[in-house]
């Protein structure tokens, strides 16, 4: 398991978690994408699941064909329990199985095709990224209408009261 070394605190960038057993791949894409977000690695759903526990992971993408754990089934693991991360499909092959799983089981909101382009790739993630932040601010906004709702409704049942 590794992550970049310094995991920004900057709210506007996005934290990508990407799973692949390859050494090589893993490398390849910190390399690529750590300038513009923070990147996390791993190798296999252990170690997902220990990232997970401690990182706000917005994004995860998941190579399909790993040893144990497939990524299709992995995502579907991680919408389980964190539903609010954006799952992404990453795989060399055409195996139309797995995408249906992934679509359908695991709720991805992409699938990429190996060898990854860079700016596609770019786009996906900084869109699922704006989708998880858009998410989270309604969330947000209806957590604090409910609170202006009680305050109003205690002020007012005060008034009636006096």
């Amino acid at each position: 398991m590794s992550a970049a070394p310094q995991l920004s605190q900057d709210a506007d960038r996005p934290c990508v978690l990407f799973v692949d057993d390859d050494a090589g791949n893993r490398q390849a894409f910190l390399t690529t994408f750590r300038r513009n977000m923070d990147v996390l690695v791993a190798k296999d759903l252990k170690e997902v699941w220990e990232l997970l526990a401690t990182h706000h992971v917005h994004v995860v993408i998941a190579d399909q064909r790993m040893p144990g754990t497939p990524g299709s089934q992995m995502l579907a693991m991680v919408r389980e329990r964190y539903p609010a991360i954006r799952r992404m499909l990453i795989t060399g092959y055409a195996d139309i199985e797995a995408i249906i799983e992934a679509v359908n089981k695991a709720g991805v909101s992409h699938y990429i095709a190996k060898p990854w382009k860079v700016e596609d790739l770019s786009i996906a993630m900084r869109k699922a990224y704006d989708d998880v932040r858009a998410e989270e601010e309604r969330k947000d906004h209806l957590e604090r209408l409910k609170q202006a709702n009680q305050q109003l409704e205690f002020a007012l049942r005060q008034r009636l009261l006096s």
